[in-house]
Formats: C-alpha cells, structure tokens, sequence
C-alpha cells in the first residue's frame, strides 16, 4: 500500500513537472530572494516596467521598512543603509542622495510598489529577469557552513562544487547521472533493494533546467542555487520521505545535513578547476583561482611553444622555467611540477576547498606549513613560511610523496 501512495504521487508530480511550460506561459510573476520563492508576492508590470511589492521584498533581505502615512513616506534602514520614497513620486533618497526611479511608486491592495530596478541600485542586491519564465530574481541563495570534516564534490558538467561531510562516505550514496546529482540514505536504499524495490527516491538531488521545477511546486526546502543566462541550478528535497521506521533516524540526519551543505554551494568561477585539479591560483579577494593552464607531463618544448621565452631559466633541485609568478619544474625534460605565488591564507584555503588531507609543519628541507590536498592523481601542497604568513605557494605535483614523515 505504501509503495502504491508513492506511485499515486510520483504520478501526480510527474504531470506537474510535464505540463510546466503551458502553466509558466499563464502564471504570474514568480519572485525568488536568496533562491527562495516568496509566495504571496506578485509584481505588477507598469509602462513595460516591473515594480515589486518593497515591504515583502525588504524585509526578507532583512530590512527594516517603516510607512508613515502622514506624510505618505516609506523608510527602508538596514545597518548604515537609509532610504526614504515618498508615493506619487519619482523622487527617492538613498543615503541622503536624491534617486530618480523610472515609475512612481504606488499603493495597491495595501501594499506599496516600486520598480525593481531601485532595488537593485539602492539595497545593493543582483537583480535577474527571466522573461521567458517570468521570473524575478533577487539576491543568490546564502547559507553558512563549516568545511571542516567534508570533502569536495565537483559537478563537472554543470561547473559547481559542493562541501560534503565526510560521514556521508559511509552514509551516502553519491551518484551523478547525465549531469544531476542524487544523494540517497544508504541504510534506506540497502533496505529498499533487500526487498526487491527498485524505484525509490534520493534524500534530495541538484539539477539543471530552463525552467525551474520549484517555481511551479514551491517548498521551503527547495532552493535556486543559481541562475545565469536563463538556465537554472536547483535543488529539490524528495517530499514523499522513503525510509523504513529502522532507517529513519539515517535519513533524516542526511536530510538536515543537506539542507546545511546548500550553504556550501559555489560555481567553479568561484574556485576555478579543471577535470578534478585545481588550477593554478592568483586571483584575489574573491579568493578564485587563476592561473596558467598547462598540464603536468607537457614538454620543455611544447611549454616554450605555448608561452615564448621565459622570464628565468635556473636550476634548484631541478631545471625550471619561471614566468611571472608561475614556476615550471621539469624532469628529463617534461613538466613535474609546478609552483604558483598565491595571496591567500592557508585559513582561507582550507574555507575554500574543506578539510585537506595534510595539515601541519614539514621538515623537509626547510620547515614551512604545508596544507596538502589529494585530488587523485595528483596532489596539491600550499606551502607557507608560518600558519599565520598571508601569502605562500601553490606546489602541483604528481604523485604524492611521504616519506619518514615529511611532507615533500
């Protein structure tokens, strides 16, 4: 009887998702803030210009919003940020500079509209219009978490990363199929095969789309992750939980766990990488990676072809070619090891890509703090001059090496 409730909602939600484009084409405007989908809020269209509800708006980017009718002002503070528009006017004041807006606010079913584009300038928040879904996007999905314990997830086709705890080694089944990800319970999942059940859900998935499946069946767990050129990441919580009452406890803590690791979220323009190596750094207060993408194993004269003349040619404990902040060390003349100049604390490093594999003082040669990474087959070792120093270097390196307890 359970697995016939399932069937009746997979059924169900299948032809939601299927009829999507017919409903998107008739629906309203949709507004996400932060990558979540606010549900009584509905813009107007005003001289083909979008104006949105302020208070809703306001108050979900954690603004405080104050109307005075007795001089028909509306007052917008957040920290240092102070706005006042005044309706029936296309006059505004942000932080005591007077804004001119494209329409005037107005009053409708009690609710103050102003045009979407004074939110971009004046609350400070990215602004995305969809229009072919009519959909309006504020902000980009936030969330806190602690990359200590976790492990780096890449989604290659789709250019994202994800922290995971590194429990859900033993507690997880990771899979990516055609793109999406889908992370089940495996206490459930085992369950479910023992008992010769093929069809069951995951504890949430991530995917991509041109239309996004939580505009059309909203829940507070389902957040946008991204939008860009009308193409979507999102993720969707499973809504009918498939568990036994023996692995409850074990779903359950994967998806609470997951919701947390949302928050980790970032596009591979945020931490550069290619295949499963990170690339070669610089970048800045971002923190995103940069560099000069040439691979170990290229030739002395296919790195001369690709870059010209180096700026040093020298030899340490091995010949290398140096351009700019970038070292190519070389072995019977092919690329075996590269050096990179980097401008971020290992703290940040290890914020960025989550608990690394090697963490601590080396002896080997010099004593430097190492904070090591293997991102098979390679391995990356950030090497500092102290734990505290703000800059230090990036060495990529193929295989690793561990020896008497050293870091090389």
């Amino acid at each position: 009887m359970k697995i016939l409730s399932r069937c009746l909602i997979l059924i169900f939600l299948a032809m939601i998702i299927f009829t999507m484009p017919v409903m998107a084409k008739s629906s309203p405007i949709k507004v996400f803030v932060n990558g979540k989908i606010l549900y009584d809020v509905f813009p107007v269209m005003e001289n083909s210009r979008i104006l949105v509800p302020i208070r809703f708006i306001s108050e979900e980017l954690g603004f405080d919003v104050e109307y005075i009718k007795s001089s028909g002002a509306v007052k917008i503070k957040k920290d240092d940020i102070n706005i006042e528009i005044k309706m029936d006017s296309n006059k505004a004041k942000a932080d005591n500079k007077e804004v001119e807006l494209d329409v005037k606010p107005f009053i409708k079913e009690n609710e103050i509209f102003v045009p979407l584009r004074f939110i971009s300038e004046s609350l400070g928040e990215e602004i995305s219009w969809d229009g072919k879904n009519k959909i309006v996007l504020v902000g980009k999905h936030k969330g806190e978490f602690n990359t200590e314990n976790t492990f780096l997830y890449t989604n290659e086709e789709y250019g994202y990363t994800l922290n995971f705890p590194n429990a859900w080694k033993e507690e997880a089944i990771i899979e990516t199929r055609d793109g999406v990800l889908y992370v089940y319970d495996k206490k459930s999942a085992e369950r479910f095969k023992s008992d010769g059940v093929e069809n069951f859900g995951p504890v949430f998935e991530i995917r991509y789309s041109d239309y996004p499946v939580i505009a059309t069946v909203p829940y507070d767990t389902n957040y946008i992750l991204h939008y860009e050129n009308g193409n979507y990441i999102e993720s969707i919580f499973v809504l009918d939980f498939q568990y036994y009452p023996d692995t409850k406890d074990s779903y359950i803590k994967l998806w609470n766990e997951g919701q947390e690791v949302l928050g980790s979220f970032k596009k591979l323009g945020d931490i550069k990488l290619i295949d499963k190596e990170i690339d070669f750094l610089s970048a800045a207060k971002q923190g995103k990676l940069n560099g000069i993408e040439i691979p170990l194993g290229t030739s002395r004269q296919d790195l001369l072809n690709i870059l010209g003349e180096p700026d040093e040619i020298g030899k340490v404990t091995a010949p290398y070619l140096k351009y700019a902040d970038t070292t190519f060390y070389l072995k019977d003349d092919v690329v075996n090891v590269i050096g990179v100049k980097i401008e971020l604390p290992a703290d940040k490093i290890k914020e960025l890509l989550g608990t690394p594999d090697l963490d601590g003082m080396s002896d080997a040669g010099t004593t430097e703090y190492i904070v090591g990474y293997d991102v098979d087959p390679y391995y990356l070792f950030f090497r500092y001059s102290s734990k505290e120093a703000e800059t230090g270097r990036l060495t990529f390196k193929n295989p690793m090496r561990i020896m008497d307890n050293r870091m090389i």
